[in-house]
């Protein structure tokens, strides 16, 4: 999607402005709401990592061996960039507090420069900014280069190591302010109906926007603290207050909820009701309880997994983020939903990281690879539900020999 990967020799902040251009470009005329958009954003942030770990592998190669020469503060000698310092000890010479002053600003990006001039290193404090140590030792050389690095540009300062790492992570790695723009509104749309739990983390980073002001556009969007809230577990009697409502609030009998796509205003009284963000309501409604009420018969999901895959098999999509998952439904029988196939369809490449980047036949190899490998486990099976004489949910086909139902909407499994 974004092209092959620059090196610092070639790499420039104009080639960044175009992959975001480009990435603003894909995904302006695509559905909200299309799985391949968020697959575009995913594909973006490989891009941006990958970005950052040759950064990083830059820096380490510069300064692998470079110790700290220089006098430092009491408060500049913690071992921890990412822990507040501990300031029980008792002594005269103290750290400043609070935001930092315009002077102190200049003072770190004096030291930057100074750094770059010295180390013969390219000049990019956004990778230095957005780069995490996931899955690093404390003790690895890329967390020891960060030190220095942060050390050097707490030089001169009344300033401990955390509040200069924190000034770094901030002031470098968002640097966009102001109004958001159209673009990123889209951005952020797409974020916030895949992925709610990780949409300010992800936007950030796409966007290189403070998460503070997106929390805020999140509450102003009327997201608010109801995205941290929990999901609940679905049950037969609360999937069955849910369709009574929808019925209610579209004034529609059940059949003709099938493929209907429903006003704003329906999912924010549903909110009200389910006291669950409407987003997560969707994704309910989406990725389960249209399945399960507009498919005819029970659904395995390995056969219709290795169904899936065959199609993509056969189709003329070159690589994962190129697939159309609403044309793709087409394929299937009435009352699937492209949420639901797509979400099918990934959770047989987990533990596959380059899905989106190699050709589409490696990922679809390594799904069929994943259906033989665990085909000793049990079938997952999602069950038919159909509306009884008193208007409650339960399931077509029985749970048990005895005839009875359960009320819990969890996946069944069968040999």
């Amino acid at each position: 999607m974004l092209g092959k990967i620059h090196t610092f020799e070639t790499y420039t902040y104009d080639t960044f402005e175009k992959m975001i251009d480009q990435l603003y470009e894909e995904v302006k005329g695509m559905d909200s709401n299309d799985p391949s958009a968020m697959e575009k954003i995913r594909q973006y942030l490989i891009t941006l990592n990958e970005e950052d770990e040759i950064y990083m592998e830059l820096l380490v190669d510069k300064l692998k061996d470079k110790e700290i020469y220089w006098n430092r503060p009491w408060y500049q000698m913690s071992k921890s960039l990412t822990r507040p310092l501990n300031v029980d000890q008792d002594y005269e010479e103290t750290f400043e507090t609070g935001s930092f002053t315009s002077d102190e600003i200049n003072k770190v990006n004096k030291n930057w420069h100074k750094f770059v001039k010295k180390f013969k290193v390219p000049d990019k404090p956004l990778c230095l900014a957005r780069w995490r140590n996931k899955g690093i030792n404390c003790s690895a050389p890329e967390e020891k280069v960060r030190y220095f690095v942060t050390a050097y540009l707490a030089r001169g300062l009344q300033r401990n190591l955390y509040q200069v790492y924190r000034h770094i992570v901030t002031y470098y790695g968002a640097p966009v302010k102001g109004s958001y723009s159209r673009e990123e509104e889209k951005i952020m749309e797409i974020c916030f109906q895949h992925e709610p739990r990780n949409a300010v983390t992800t936007c950030s980073m796409v966007l290189s926007r403070e998460p503070r002001g997106l929390y805020k556009k999140l509450h102003i969007n009327s997201c608010g603290e109801k995205v941290k809230k929990p999901r609940i577990k679905w049950t037969l009697p609360l999937a069955t207050k849910f369709v009574r409502q929808l019925m209610q609030y579209t004034n529609l009998p059940l059949e003709e909820l099938k493929n209907r796509k429903f006003e704003k205003e329906v999912w924010l009284k549903l909110e009200e009701d389910m006291d669950q963000h409407y987003i997560y309501l969707q994704q309910f409604w989406n990725t389960n309880l249209h399945v399960q009420l507009f498919v005819q018969d029970s659904v395995s999901l390995r056969k219709l997994r290795k169904k899936i895959y065959k199609k993509l098999k056969k189709s003329s999509y070159k690589v994962w983020s190129d697939i159309r998952w609403k044309e793709l439904r087409q394929k299937f029988p009435d009352g699937y939903t492209h949420h639901f196939l797509y979400r099918v369809a990934c959770r047989g490449i987990r533990g596959f990281k380059k899905y989106l980047k190699v050709p589409l036949e490696e990922v679809l190899e390594h799904g069929f690879y994943n259906l033989v490998k665990y085909s000793h486990h049990y079938d997952r099976v999602l069950k038919k539900l159909i509306l009884d004489k008193n208007g409650d949910l339960t399931p077509a086909m029985f749970n048990n020999e005895s005839g009875t139902s359960t009320n819990s909407l969890a996946v069944k499994e069968k040999t």
